[in-house]
């Protein structure tokens, strides 16, 4: 919207500054000038949420799994801190704007049942309205953490747009879970060398 507006200068922290170059380097000044008077339309906030939301859909075709959403050899010591550093990163990776209201939405779905699936390896998920990107990303930790009744030490975080259209969240959740009862996928992904072997595995085992 601000782009939509004419804005050419902006102040922020410089952690934040290589994404939203990135980001902005993707827009059309003429597609935001559009949106811009669509979202002045809009009667609530909530309107002109869903509106950026589907145009940051529409505006981006994104792989659902990047090297850059992939960290190895972590040293988190908890549930907790695995779930806020992966919605951390998706933040850093300019897939996401809130990752506490992110986070907050992985702790309700755990609520229900937690999603560690044995073998050291859990799927935590969510269809979210405050992910921007659908996205896989991935965690190797350098030691099992507590997941429930489980322990964990390889996460595959699943988290799709809200309103992503179809059944992708539950078909991509469903083939994951069936890979890891295989002991070659799971080795495969344990012993993988770097963030793109990963990446290109996933890609490869869930059809990507």
């Amino acid at each position: 919207l601000l782009v939509g507006l004419g804005l050419d200068e902006i102040s922020m922290g410089s952690p934040a500054i290589p994404a939203t170059k990135a980001r902005l380097a993707q827009l059309d000044s003429r597609a935001c000038r559009q949106l811009l008077n669509q979202a002045m339309n809009c009667r609530t906030s909530l309107e002109v949420e869903h509106l950026l939301a589907q145009f940051r859909m529409n505006q981006q075709d994104t792989p659902l799994v990047t090297p850059g959403c992939i960290s190895l050899d972590n040293d988190w010591r908890s549930k907790e801190e695995v779930l806020k550093g992966m919605t951390d990163n998706l933040l850093l990776a300019g897939r996401c704007r809130y990752p506490r209201k992110l986070e907050a939405d992985l702790w309700a779905r755990e609520a229900v049942f937690s999603t560690g699936l044995g073998f050291s390896f859990a799927i935590p998920h969510s269809k979210s309205e405050h992910i921007e990107q659908s996205t896989i990303s991935v965690a190797r930790l350098k030691t099992p953490v507590p997941w429930g009744e489980e322990e964990a030490q390889f996460i595959i975080m699943l988290t799709l747009n809200k309103h992503a259209a179809g059944d992708q969240h539950m078909r991509i959740f469903s083939r994951l879970a069936r890979r890891i009862m295989h002991a070659d996928f799971r080795n495969a992904l344990v012993n993988a060398s770097s963030e793109e072997a990963i990446a290109t595995l996933l890609q490869h085992e869930l059809e990507l």
